[in-house]
């Protein structure tokens, strides 16, 4: 089955229209991230100790950085999601402007008929009024907002301990060095010991500030910068396989496709704004 793929980006970041017919590994992003189910395959998203299953009352919500995963559970067809991929900086500017913390204190997102109808409205706005840009802001922001403030009425924790921390000073370091060298392979070990660390205290930073592991931190930079050579379309997908350190153009398309749920080329396409002919389950 050809995949779908579509994204518009506005002030808040991307929304995405996604077919996945593939299990995601575990993986990171440096924005926030929030999913919604449209239908298809049943699927289900691990995050840290927390399993959540997709289904209609229920989405997942990640901060940036978070670690997660997603697993498509019924085969044959794919999982149909909406994905929000928020912009740091537009977070901060909303913690700024009305003094929330704007994070997730927990992953599931707990969907009442008023956020459902919102979903619906955005994605019939990303596939059918590409003009409409401040339309579309507007209704994301609304739409994030109301999905904040629906984590945080579930949820016991207190939203402010989740505010973004101050890195540590080695962590910082560790992970300018992983951009520096975002297509050479070295070993964790080797980065914990230029910054003057175990492997274990670098794991322990790593999993209190960020959620995260230094691999899956590491595949994340190294998505990122195979994301923004993508869209420079400036260089063939072999070049940029080769350019990022994998030893054939295969092992980068599958390496992409289990962090994003596409392929380079797919991605490619939408990010020239080539949308898709069809989205299983909705009307060209």
């Amino acid at each position: 089955m050809a995949e779908a793929y579509a994204f518009r980006e506005g002030a808040f970041g991307q929304a995405i229209v996604l077919e996945a017919c593939n299990d995601l590994v575990a993986h990171s992003h440096s924005e926030s991230q929030i999913v919604f189910w449209l239908g298809g395959a049943r699927a289900r998203a691990s995050v840290g100790g927390q399993c959540i299953q997709y289904d209609e009352n229920t989405g997942l919500a990640t901060n940036a950085n978070q670690s997660h995963d997603m697993t498509v559970l019924d085969t044959g067809s794919p999982a149909i999601f909406l994905v929000f991929m928020i912009s740091r900086s537009w977070l901060n500017e909303r913690r700024k402007a009305t003094g929330r913390p704007f994070v997730f204190p927990s992953p599931r997102i707990p969907i009442d008929a008023g956020l459902r109808q919102a979903c619906w409205q955005v994605l019939d706005l990303i596939l059918s009024d590409p003009e409409a840009e401040q339309t579309l802001d507007d209704l994301v922001e609304q739409l994030i907002i109301a999905t904040i403030d629906a984590v945080t009425r579930q949820s016991v924790v207190d939203a402010k301990r989740l505010l973004p921390p101050l890195l540590d000073h080695r962590l910082r370091t560790a992970i300018a060095l992983m951009r520096e060298h975002v297509s050479e392979k070295f070993a964790v070990d080797e980065i914990a010991t230029r910054v003057g660390l175990s492997r274990a205290h670098l794991f322990t930073l790593f999993r209190d500030q960020l959620n995260t592991t230094p691999q899956v931190f590491w595949s994340a930079v190294r998505v990122e910068e195979a994301m923004r050579r993508l869209i420079s379309k400036e260089e063939t997908l072999t070049s940029v396989a080769f350019d990022l350190g994998f030893s054939a153009p295969s092992n980068f398309s599958r390496f992409f496709k289990e962090h994003t749920g596409v392929s380079p080329s797919t991605f490619r396409r939408a990010a020239s704004g080539a949308m898709p002919a069809t989205v299983t389950g909705l009307a060209a």
